[in-house]
């Protein structure tokens, strides 16, 4: 029986590595120099509006993963630009990666570590 279920789920597993392959990686050191520069690309929060105002990082626009599906048009004008996409772990984030893909978004970019390696740095966080 769990033969059958791995075999099942092999090709979402497979689909899954293949989707998150395509996406860059941005160090936090970078991301940080980059919004110090004032040069900073679109910075996408996927996590909750409570964990948004708990403190994010600088300049990001905050929509929550499960909600990208209806509010993706906030992000039309971006579509062919980097969007650096972070949530606290990287598993929401990977979500959103599949929904904006899918909606035609090109340059998406993973915050390596995300908001948790953010926090272990002590990086700046705007409230």
């Amino acid at each position: 029986m769990r033969v059958k279920l791995f075999f099942k789920l092999l090709p979402l597993l497979l689909f899954s590595m293949v989707v998150k392959a395509d996406i860059q990686q941005i160090t936090p050191q970078l991301l940080l120099t980059l919004l110090q520069k004032q040069q900073a690309p679109i910075i996408l929060d996927v996590r909750s509006q409570q964990e948004y105002q708990q403190g994010h990082i600088e300049g990001a626009i905050n929509i929550a993963y499960d909600q990208l599906g209806s509010q993706s048009e906030l992000l039309k004008d971006y579509k062919q630009q980097p969007i650096v996409v972070y949530c606290r772990s990287g598993r929401r984030a990977q979500v959103a990666y599949q929904a904006l893909q899918q909606k035609g978004f090109t340059q998406l970019v993973d915050l390596q570590g995300h908001m948790n390696l953010w926090q272990q740095k002590q990086y700046p966080l705007s409230k």
